[in-house]
């Protein structure tokens, strides 16, 4: 007699080093911008109100990193990126964005102050254009750009006790850090580096860790902090989490056919450094103009969740379009995100989206629709 045995398929993209203990934890995958990341352990509606209420754990290493050096490093990264980072000192960071000549925006980054070098962490979806655009730029100067993405993997802690989780498992005290802010610490008897980091709208630390000990500082996040309840999650919750946060994601809210005051991230623009790549446009749509639409915040009436790309209209007017859309559980209502042309993103004007259903009523309100970010 043959027994057949059920074999799971091999993952079509590439993993992380957590791809094994995740998936005895019960995770299952999708295709995430080029990986296999772990999408759900369960039920996600669980896992986003666990992150509300303590504290979860999600794997972020196929993010990248890039180590910016030389005596010429500040000067030419500040031409490069939105925002003064040469104002920046060691153990502080800042959002920053790069753009195209024409002030669109290549890709969204954080950039960590290292005291004599930056380091600049990326998203997957846009790490590699990002590498390919900076490198060339070594040859022009003392400026120096390596891909250090195997150095500074990335395991984040968010949630509402993620605080205590972090006193439970650093060897030094954590400080109070503003956003963006970092120490060096040791973990699991490895050298990290802690940034206080919200992906969801709660408290967040993300966790920057050699290649070589994720999966032990993975197994030690998950002991020592079970005692503050702390519990793997994964993108599916991530994303309703983030959009409940009014955070934009590259690739989904914002690409390269959006100006960088579209997306509303002023604090990821200095309006007062000199020049960078695209700066010129950032300026006259600041100082001579105004933006042709900008990323909004949508209630919607009912229960029909809209899709990605279902259209915007006021008055019969096509005025927009949905890039993400949730029935919040937090909110208990349905609320997305999307492009509205200049004239109609004023808070509290009534539009109306045609989903695959019906067409549904909406009011423009601020974002985030939800933080608890102090």
């Amino acid at each position: 007699m043959v027994i057949a045995v059920a074999i799971a398929p091999e993952p079509s993209s590439p993993t992380t080093l957590l791809y094994e203990r995740q998936k005895a934890a019960g995770a299952s995958f999708v295709p995430s911008f080029g990986w296999e990341m772990a999408e759900v352990y369960g039920d996600p509606l669980q896992e986003h109100r666990h992150v509300r209420q303590a504290a979860g754990l999600i794997d972020l290493s196929s993010h990248g990193a890039i180590l910016i050096g030389g005596k010429e490093g500040p000067q030419f990264l500040n031409g490069l990126v939105t925002n003064d980072v040469k104002a920046l000192e060691k153990g502080k960071g800042m959002r920053a964005a790069f753009l195209t000549g024409h002030g669109k925006v290549r890709a969204l980054c954080r950039v960590l102050s290292l005291g004599d070098q930056f380091l600049i962490i990326t998203d997957p979806q846009t790490h590699e254009n990002i590498f390919a655009y900076v490198q060339p730029f070594t040859y022009a100067g003392d400026f120096k750009a390596e891909d250090v993405s195997d150095q500074y993997r990335i395991l984040s802690v968010q949630g509402a006790k993620s605080l205590q989780v972090m006193k439970e498992v650093c060897f030094e005290p954590i400080p109070d850090l503003e956003e963006n802010g970092w120490i060096e610490t040791i973990i699991a008897g490895h050298q990290v580096v802690v940034v206080r980091a919200s992906h969801t709208g709660e408290a967040g630390y993300d966790v920057l860790i050699p290649e070589a000990g994720l999966t032990d500082v993975w197994d030690f996040l998950l002991v020592k902090g079970a005692f503050h309840e702390i519990a793997p999650f994964g993108f599916r919750a991530l994303d309703s989490l983030r959009i409940e946060a009014g955070i934009p994601v590259y690739g989904v809210d914002a690409d390269e056919n959006n100006m960088m005051l579209e997306l509303g991230l002023d604090d990821a623009v200095s309006f007062k450094k000199g020049c960078y790549t695209g700066q010129e446009a950032v300026a006259m749509a600041t100082y001579r103009g105004h933006i042709s639409k900008k990323l909004s915040g949508l209630e919607i009436e009912g229960d029909i969740v809209p899709s990605h790309g279902d259209k915007i209209s006021a008055s019969a007017k096509e005025v927009g379009h949905v890039t993400s859309a949730l029935a919040s559980p937090t909110l208990g209502k349905v609320i997305a995100m999307g492009y509205i042309k200049y004239g109609f993103f004023e808070t509290g004007k009534r539009v109306e989206v045609a989903t695959a259903e019906s067409v549904v009523a909406a009011s423009i309100v601020e974002m985030p629709f939800y933080t608890n970010v102090r």
